[in-house]
């Protein structure tokens, strides 16, 4: 360790270990008792060059399909705190696709008896949508407008540009944003008055959604208000139909969703001066890690145990890899909260594809709220990683097994949303941190 390292360090009588909190810091909730074995106790905040190596982002992991969701945004992200000069306010569109309509419904005869009946004729329908009134950002009532897609489009692949992005094949739409569209119609969403919203369709576009075959079959979503981004968790199409039992009687069916999946532009570029997770795709920030194996200070431990003093897995009480917040591009910054998870690197060789060892911060992951990424942000966020830094002292873990120095960090549930976080690189003041709290039993000691 060198003599930058030193000056982070500080022992401390075990009595008088406290963890704090501060306004700007989001730290473990362990008591002193978790942490404090007996013996001496000391807390160290390392640099970045005394524990890590190098840092870079990857993007590209997912696909906005898989939210099994959507976004609709019109010229999001401007206005006096917003974007910088020469950057575009956010567009994103909702598409759908509905699938095979139902062959029979049950209904009752003249008689009272329930019969099947699979002689339907489909009537209009009504697209339902299920909005998330916490993550979406907009001062009121909202229009939005349905538009029929009249262009092959792949439900999985689809892009602002490309109607097709696939392996092998790109097919761009004759118009970025999904082609050559028609109106269908247009419902307005109010917050207030609940998470649904409701666009009549025609027969006539019910009939012509009939025909599974039609690649150009689809829906886009879209809103003309500026400065609104919501966020749809579902959609659903309701038919409306007459069977021929009961011709007096109209039923209500629902037709299958094929494809949800929604387009957006600008598509973020990788970042330049900052670490990245989030997004759909989703983006990881990829560290090298290497926790030193020997303390040379401060004073006050070297008086009490002697230095150099050897650190084992069985002396780390906890790490916590310690971020600083960033507020980045206001079209992407997180209005809801996110949870991160940081993990192994099992293959690194093979990155940007290399498979992830095992969760190590538990189900929920690390809770982030979503104010600490606004400006002027700068609040710090400790992830940890004590089973990691035991792991990579002991160069395998408990079990035997290989280790990597090379850990991700990346979104709980990945992709989760279009948002992503931003926390300071390894070049900035407030580069990345690792904090250790140590224990050293009494009789420990080092020499020279």
């Amino acid at each position: 360790m060198n003599d930058r390292s030193r000056g982070w360090m500080r022992a401390l009588p075990v009595i008088a270990v406290v963890v704090g909190t501060g306004c700007d810091e989001v730290l473990p909730t362990a008591s002193s008792d978790d942490l404090i074995q007996g013996g001496v106790a000391v807390e160290v905040t390392l640099p970045f060059t005394d524990f890590g190596t190098r840092a870079r982002v990857y993007g590209g992991y997912g696909r906005a399909s898989e939210l099994a969701g959507g976004f609709i945004a019109h010229d999001f992200g401007t206005g006096p705190d917003g974007l910088a000069a020469g950057e575009r306010g956010l567009e994103a569109a909702t598409l759908l696709r509905f699938g095979r309509y139902p062959g029979f419904v049950s209904v009752t005869d003249t008689a009272g008896t329930n019969r099947p009946d699979s002689s339907l004729t489909f009537l209009s329908g009504r697209i339902v949508a299920r909005l998330d009134t916490l993550s979406s950002i907009l001062s009121g009532p909202v229009e939005v407008i349905a538009h029929a897609i009249t262009e092959p489009w792949d439900g999985p692949s689809a892009t602002w540009e490309f109607a097709v992005d696939s392996v092998g094949l790109r097919v761009p739409w004759s118009l970025p944003g999904g082609g050559v569209v028609e109106e269908i119609g247009s419902g307005v969403w109010d917050p207030e008055a609940g998470d649904t919203l409701s666009i009549t369709v025609d027969s006539a576009r019910v009939a012509s959604w009939a025909d599974t075959a039609d690649l150009s079959r689809g829906v886009r979503l879209t809103t003309r208000a500026p400065g609104v981004r919501l966020q749809m968790r579902s959609a659903l199409l309701w038919l409306e139909t007459l069977p021929s039992i009961n011709p007096d009687t109209i039923v209500q069916v629902l037709a299958d969703t094929e494809a949800t999946s929604f387009i957006y532009d600008p598509i973020p570029k990788a970042p330049d001066n900052s670490l990245r997770v989030g997004g759909a795709p989703a983006w990881r920030t990829v560290l090298d890690l290497d926790p030193p194996r020997v303390l040379h200070g401060p004073p006050e431990l070297c008086d009490v145990l002697g230095c150099p003093l050897e650190i084992s897995p069985e002396q780390i009480s906890y790490a916590g890899l310690r971020l600083t917040t960033l507020a980045e591009s206001p079209a992407f910054a997180p209005s809801d909260t996110l949870t991160i998870d940081i993990r192994m690197v099992t293959v690194p060789d093979i990155l940007p594809k290399s498979p992830l060892g095992p969760p190590t911060t538990g189900f929920a992951g690390v809770v982030l709220a979503p104010e600490w990424f606004s400006p002027p942000a700068g609040h710090v966020v400790e992830v940890p990683v004590t089973g990691l830094v035991r792991d990579l002292l002991r160069g395998e873990t408990p079990d035997g097994d290989p280790v990597s120095n090379t850990v991700a960090l990346l979104s709980r549930f990945e992709p989760l949303s279009i948002e992503y976080v931003s926390f300071s690189d390894e070049r900035s003041a407030d580069a990345p941190r690792l904090r250790l709290i140590l224990n050293f039993p009494p009789g420990s000691g080092g020499g020279g």
